[in-house]
């Protein structure tokens, strides 16, 4: 039976190494653990003792773990500059694919601009439902589960793995695409109009304070959700080395 290194693998994880040379390394030793039993069992010891000898000649798992953490460039991008990984590029990504979003929304519906919602066809009112669910939700949560992934596989705790995922609920929650019918002095349905920052309207006219506190509350559940889903998966994969 091949020796699992798993405390060797948890300390290079812990230590930064990226989980591609973790996994590399840890095929390395244990083909090396191969050459050497077989070695040992060739020179007439039995199954057992040349496993026990194979283990002794490999080292022990601290050592090997240090000779693996001293390789300079062996730290991965998430371990070496989190602020990026964590924060920067899920941000980026979010504000990129709200906006790209919002722009092909108008270009798709501008044959029917001069309607409401009810008088377009069902397609178009497709669409929109489409669009608004996978941006204003399902978008910051792919990216929130992206973080939560890399910083769990990395055995990561660092706060900026809260910075990020609290941005991505506060960015989320503030923006998203939207559509709103303008009500008009008369009380009639004026049009469509595209909003990236999503306006809500008391008695006709936009609301400042309705409109910072539906943005707070939805960023509030996205960051407890994203906070619950870390704090439970975190308990579950990240073990404890002794």
């Amino acid at each position: 039976m091949l020796p699992s290194f798993e405390l060797l693998q948890e300390r290079l994880l812990r230590a930064g190494v990226a989980p591609r040379r973790v996994r590399r390394y840890v095929l390395e030793l244990r083909e090396h653990f191969t050459d050497l039993a077989e070695h040992e069992r060739a020179a007439g010891l039995t199954a057992g003792e040349a496993r026990e000898r194979a283990l002794l000649l490999l080292g022990g798992e601290a050592d090997l773990a240090q000779a693996m953490i001293q390789t300079a460039g062996h730290r991965s991008l998430a371990a070496r500059a989190p602020w990026m990984v964590f924060v920067m590029w899920p941000v980026l990504l979010l504000v990129a694919a709200i906006f790209l979003s919002a722009l092909l929304l108008i270009y798709l519906l501008w044959p029917v601009q001069g309607l409401t919602p009810a008088q377009m066809p069902d397609s178009y009112r497709i669409l929109i439902g489409l669009a608004y669910v996978v941006v204003n939700y399902l978008l910051a949560g792919a990216l929130s589960t992206g973080c939560i992934i890399i910083a769990l596989r990395q055995r990561l705790t660092s706060g900026w793995i809260w910075a990020g995922l609290s941005l991505i609920a506060v960015f989320s929650g503030f923006l998203g695409v939207h559509m709103h019918v303008i009500p008009t002095a008369n009380g009639h349905q004026g049009g469509v109009s595209y909003y990236v920052v999503e306006t809500v309207y008391l008695h006709g006219l936009p609301n400042l304070a309705a409109t910072v506190e539906v943005a707070a509350a939805r960023a509030t559940v996205m960051l407890a959700v994203a906070a619950a889903a870390y704090r439970v998966l975190q308990m579950r994969w990240i073990r404890v080395i002794p």
